[in-house]
This record gives structure tokens, sequence and C-alpha cells, in this order.
């Protein structure tokens, strides 16, 4: 049974996006994709959990507060979203945060549930969810980061190359694909952001990289549904479409 009241969930949202400006914003069958994100979220809440938008910007902090969606302005000068979640983190008497994407209005809740489980039954620090892909296009594309995973339920490491390596073709069986949705203790994630930035997360752009050079433990837990993240026009069609 999850302990709600121990958690704080928070979700990052900054207006810079090269590839999709302003996607906050974004509408979504009438309500900017943020709002979105929250309602998604809001049973988790209603069992006890506290949930809060993080954001540098005033615009979203304005529409948060339109629609009755707590949400608190954050450092402009932070360099991800997880730097924004230990601000917030900080301020709250909570001893497990969740940080879950501001662009992943479908997020699967049961898959979620089941990340905090395992948070609170193993103690890690960390911990983070993966998906099991069987396209060959998507594990040869570097944007799909992939995860190689113990069979003690823990990551070994994380790429944008293709992992594991297949030297036989033939036997491709699918990869593990990482979902970006990160729960730490209060203390893992601040332990986390004090550190400086490792070789191998500068080399992949990978900041869970971070963790495991520094010999951190990772949780992971295995998602029953894709991550449907909006990154580009056409994933927010798409995520028009499926709303519709």
């Amino acid at each position: 049974m999850i302990s709600w009241n121990q958690w704080l969930i928070v979700v990052p949202a900054r207006m810079q996006s090269s590839r999709l400006p302003r996607k906050p914003l974004a509408d979504l069958g009438g309500l900017p994709m943020i709002v979105r994100v929250y309602q998604r979220l809001e049973s988790f809440a209603a069992k006890g959990a506290t949930i809060v938008i993080a954001t540098d910007d005033q615009e979203i902090l304005q529409v948060c507060q339109n629609h009755k969606v707590p949400a608190q302005i954050t450092d402009s000068a932070h360099k991800s979203g997880t730097d924004r979640c230990a601000e917030v983190a900080r301020k709250f008497d909570k001893p497990l945060v969740l940080n879950v994407q501001g662009d992943e209005p479908f997020v699967d809740l049961t898959d979620l549930e089941g990340l905090l489980a395992k948070m609170e039954k193993d103690g890690d620090p960390m911990g983070t969810m993966v998906y099991r892909n069987l396209h060959l296009v998507e594990y040869k594309n570097s944007n799909c980061v992939k995860a190689v995973v113990s069979d003690q339920g823990k990551a070994l490491y994380f790429s944008r190359s293709p992992l594991p390596y297949y030297r036989d073709p033939e036997q491709f069986a699918g990869f593990w694909q990482h979902i970006g949705v990160y729960a730490f203790t209060k203390k893992g994630l601040l332990n986390f952001c004090a550190l400086p930035q490792h070789p191998l997360e500068l080399a992949e752009s990978l900041e869970q990289l971070r963790a495991l050079g520094n010999g951190l433990s990772i949780a992971v837990t295995e998602a029953k549904s894709p991550s449907l993240g909006i990154d580009t026009p056409q994933d927010l069609e798409a995520a028009r479409a499926r709303i519709r």
C-alpha cells in the first residue's frame, strides 16, 4: 500500500522548447497541456499526495492559477527539470519525490503506482521506468533512450545507442525503452543535484548517467504502457487526435 501523504509530485514546466515553442500552454482539447498533465495526476492528490507545477515563467504560473492548479515559480537559472524539483522539494516536509514531465498528459497511473511502491519497498535513492519495445526502427533511433537492467531490477546503463547490441540481427528480441519519469527520496534528490555533471552524462546528454557514474543505485520498474510524451508538432497533433 502506498503512503500517499509522504509523496511530493513535481511537474517541471518551462516555456523554451526548440522543437515545440510554448509547449506547456499548447491547446489540448480546449485546455493547456500543463493543465491536462495536472488533471491526469489529480487522483493522487485526492489520495493524499501533494502536487506542484514548477516553472520559471509567469505566464505558465498565471494559467495554472486561472485553472486552480497549484504552481510555484522557480529559479530561471536551473539547467534541468530535476533541479527545479529539488528547489520545490526543499520547501516541503515530504520524504519522497516524484518528477513527472510537463509533456506527459497520458502517463499511465498504474505504472506510476508500481514505481512508487517499489521506491517505498526497496529504499533506493532514485527510481525510474522502462517499457519493452519490440520495434527495430526505434531501437536504432538516437532519440529513443535505451536501458539495460539487472535481474534484480536495477539500472546498469542508459544510452542513445542501440543496447544491448545484437551481434546477430536475427536474434533481435526488443529492448528496454526508458520512460523519463523519476522518483527520488528527498535526500537522494538533493544529493543528486549537488553532484557535478558526469562525463558520461555530458557524452550522452542523459542526466541519469550522473547517478550511475557516481555509483548511485537506480531502481527500475516495468511500465505496461509506452511513453507518449509530446516533443514535436507531430506529437501534438497526435495527442489532439487522441483527446478527440
